[in-house]
């Protein structure tokens, strides 16, 4: 199936008028469409506007078109100088990517308080080093907020709790004036409350309920917001199935482009003919 997707977005990129070559490894993209030596292209072609600056075309055949992956390949693209193609094999695999790429690109759903990301691959690293952690069997999501409301049954602007799990408290600093805050829910219910998307970077390990990081001798140790030791295990496994879980960091659109991504890719449904941009 994923040759039959390659040689889809190869004869669209021929019909735009590109020329096109293939990585001799294999690697990927597996094709990658360039302007012809004398400068002729189809503008009124398929995906007029992805050939309109010259720039290069990867085809991507994407066969499961999961928010990591679409993300991951337009990033590597873009970042690359190139457009990215996406070949897919039925109309309702098209319509999830132009859905997820669609502004505001790459987030789950977006109202009057902000945005809710999609869970990507990685996971949160702190200050102190390690990763963060929360109970398991819990559904994660990252949302934005301009709401401060109670986190885990405690005030929000509770400052005297001195015995509470700062994780359980607004953070120290706050978002930008024009900025929501970042929460984490944990089954709908506010768990972590950071100021904004960019305290992902390294925040303080009392953010958090849990902390875990791998010991010398191999061993993953789980300790508190505080770093007293909760328990230690042989794997993330075990971790999980004693009631820990790594907590994955959300798919940021502005952490992964540093510009605009419209014009810079299209979607062709296999052996369907095609005659024009994403709507």
């Amino acid at each position: 199936m994923t040759d039959q997707l390659v040689t889809a977005g190869i004869d669209c990129c021929r019909r735009a008028g590109l020329s096109v070559t293939r990585p001799a490894d294999g690697g990927q993209p597996p094709a990658v469409a360039q302007p012809r030596s004398d400068g002729t292209r189809d503008a009124t072609g398929p995906f007029p506007s992805l050939v309109a600056d010259g720039r290069p075309v990867a085809v991507e055949p994407i066969r499961d078109p999961s928010p990591t992956l679409v993300l991951s390949r337009l990033w590597n693209d873009h970042r690359n100088g190139r457009a990215a193609l996406f070949v897919v094999p039925d109309r309702e695999r098209a319509a999830r990517i132009e859905t997820l790429l669609a502004d505001p690109v790459g987030v789950r759903a977006a109202d009057d308080r902000g945005r809710t990301f999609y869970s990507g691959p990685d996971r949160v690293p702190l200050a102190e080093g390690g990763y963060a952690a929360v109970p398991a069997g819990t559904d994660l999501r990252w949302r934005e907020s301009t709401t401060v409301r109670a986190i885990s049954g405690i005030r929000a602007d509770a400052t005297d709790q001195t015995d509470a799990d700062p994780s359980a408290l607004p953070d120290d600093s706050t978002p930008d004036a024009d900025g929501p805050w970042l929460e984490l829910l944990a089954d709908d219910e506010v768990l972590v409350r950071l100021a904004g998307v960019d305290a992902l970077d390294c925040p303080a390990r009392e953010r958090f309920p849990y902390a875990y990081a791998r010991d010398r001798d191999k061993q993953i140790r789980v300790v508190d917001f505080a770093g007293r030791p909760v328990q230690r295990y042989p794997g993330i496994g075990a971790m999980r199935d004693d009631g820990f879980r790594p907590v994955p960091a959300p798919l940021v659109p502005e952490h992964m482009f540093d510009a605009p991504v419209d014009g810079w890719w299209a979607v062709v449904v296999a052996d369907e003919d095609t005659d024009g941009d994403p709507p």
